[in-house]
């Protein structure tokens, strides 16, 4: 840590937006580009010191569509558009195996770079008469360099899942690859204390990310005051609320967390109303998460609930192949945006869908959906 005078706000603030816009005109980037190009109008991309919540109901795709995003999306574009950034995630999967989050990683790849379409399930060879194919381990190996750029950046993480240890892991990091400033304040006529004031990354260009699936697995946290667990509820709340908050603000690292949605969200009262899609009240074991995240996205399934039409696609042709992603909440603005995607489960695969009004377009899609092959990719 190192102590120094005080820097005004304002100086730092009008330096920062000074410095963005010229990386900009330098050609340099200032987020990570989601790939949605309709989407991105409204949330152009994932930006160093913001946090993000995904939820979603129960198997709709929600630790797929963070997977897609922050994971494959990130990586592809530095190895595949030569992205001038370094990539750091710290992703603590309280729900897969290591192993598990690989072997997804595997299917994606196959089916985004050769038009493979073939899930996890079928890489281990569960059936003693459908083993996996030679071919298929040689073409994963000739894309080694993928799956070594995860394990080089990734850190799955499965053995902590406290609240404070997550924090605390991540922190470390942060204090072995920066400096805290810190500054003087007067408590009283010449006394004076040290507090932190901000924190200078060695790498300007790194992209932390802390991935959390999903917070609802966490294990409760002890109440220092009462020296008693605290429920899960209260666990949930100091997670977000005090430990991401203090990652973003102070060392403007990008915090996402998985969020499940209420069991009651799916209810037959809530089909009657209409009111089947993820919403902020329907965050489930506590709600005040909303509160302390940039972006709040939902992710929403009509097959699932057997609606024919939804925003004016026919969800007959897509069953269950497509997905809603909606900003739910937004400190700046954007609510209520939705991007269309075709999703392919097996793969984790998600693509932006041309707009209804696009007869042509969408006809492709359909023609597509009808006659999927091994090897072709939409």
């Amino acid at each position: 840590m190192k102590t120094e005078n005080k820097i005004s706000l304002f100086d730092r603030a009008y330096k920062n937006i000074v410095e963005k816009r010229n990386r900009i005109l330098s050609g340099k980037i200032n987020c990570i580009p989601l790939g949605f190009p309709r989407f991105e109008n409204e949330l152009p991309g994932i930006e160093q010191g913001k946090n993000y919540l995904i939820t979603a109901n129960s198997k709709v795709g929600k630790s797929q569509i963070t997977d897609w995003i922050f994971l494959y999306n990130t990586i592809q574009q530095v190895i595949d558009k030569g992205l001038d950034i370094r990539l750091k995630i710290f992703y603590f999967t309280l729900e897969m195996t290591a192993e598990q989050k690989m072997l997804s990683a595997f299917s994606n790849i196959l089916y985004v770079k050769e038009g493979i379409r073939i899930s996890p399930k079928d890489l281990r060879s569960t059936k003693a008469d459908d083993v996996l194919s030679q071919e298929i381990l040689d073409i994963i190996s000739k894309y080694e360099p993928y799956f070594k750029k995860i394990e080089e950046v990734v850190e799955f993480i499965d053995d902590i899942r406290t609240g404070y240890g997550i924090y605390i892991t991540v922190r470390d990091y942060a204090l072995a690859n920066g400096t805290i400033h810190k500054r003087k304040i007067e408590t009283q006529p010449g006394v004076f204390i040290e507090v932190e004031d901000y924190y200078e990354a060695n790498d300007p260009e790194e992209y932390v990310m802390v991935i959390i699936d999903h917070c609802s697995l966490i294990s409760p946290a002890k109440n220092y005051e009462t020296g008693l667990p605290m429920t899960l509820h209260e666990s949930i709340g100091k997670l977000s609320s005090d430990h991401l908050i203090k990652l973003r603000n102070r060392f403007k690292y990008i915090c996402v967390v998985v969020q499940q949605q209420m069991a009651g969200q799916e209810s037959v009262e809530n089909k009657k109303y209409n009111k089947l899609k993820p919403s902020l009240d329907g965050l489930a074991d506590n709600k005040t998460t909303q509160r302390d995240f940039d972006y709040i996205l939902g992710l929403f399934s009509p097959f699932r609930h057997e609606i024919s039409e939804y925003m004016n696609y026919d969800i007959t042709q897509f069953k269950d192949q497509i997905r809603f992603l909606e900003i739910l909440g937004g400190r700046e603005g954007g609510g209520g945006t939705v991007c269309p995607l075709y999703f392919d489960g097996a793969t984790n695969y998600f693509r932006e869908l041309p707009l209804p009004s696009d007869k042509e377009a969408i006809n492709k899609v359909y023609e597509f959906i009808k006659n999927i092959k091994n090897n072709e990719k939409y």
